[in-house]
């Protein structure tokens, strides 16, 4: 791998992408507070309302596989490798949902494209999780 390519890998954030950022600065604005990348719940959420046992991930549509066919169309190189690891990824996001569904958490999972164009929809479920949660108490 030359050094650009590996400059380029380097630069993928982990968290505190752009897609959280919109999403957590709109939830404050709403009047949720939340934790950040909490390290101690499986898959160190993006979100959580603690208040609530709500975890949630803000999943990119490329790493995740949201539609997974069109992806693997459009790779020129390392085909094999991104879909293994995209693969993974998915089945690790599919775990992480067990375990916190085990632990009383509602699990809501955003793609990049949902919570950058479907905004509404996105803070409506959210809110409705939310009564959801408030009715169980």
């Amino acid at each position: 791998m030359d050094s650009n390519k590996k400059h380029n890998v380097a630069n993928i954030k982990g968290k505190d992408t752009s897609i959280e950022l919109f999403l957590r600065h709109t939830l404050y604005q709403e009047g949720y507070r939340y934790l950040c990348n909490v390290k101690t719940l499986p898959g160190s959420p993006d979100i959580v309302l603690r208040k609530y046992k709500i975890a949630i991930f803000c999943d990119g549509d490329f790493f995740h596989g949201y539609d997974l066919t069109k992806i693997e169309s459009n790779l020129k190189k390392n085909k094999e490798f991104w879909s293994n690891k995209i693969e993974t990824n998915r089945r690790r996001d599919n775990k992480v949902n067990e375990e916190l569904v085990s632990l009383g958490y509602i699990v809501l999972r955003y793609w990049e494209h949902e919570i950058r164009g479907e905004l509404e929809k996105v803070l409506n479920d959210i809110h409705l999780a939310v009564i959801q949660k408030e009715k169980q108490s």
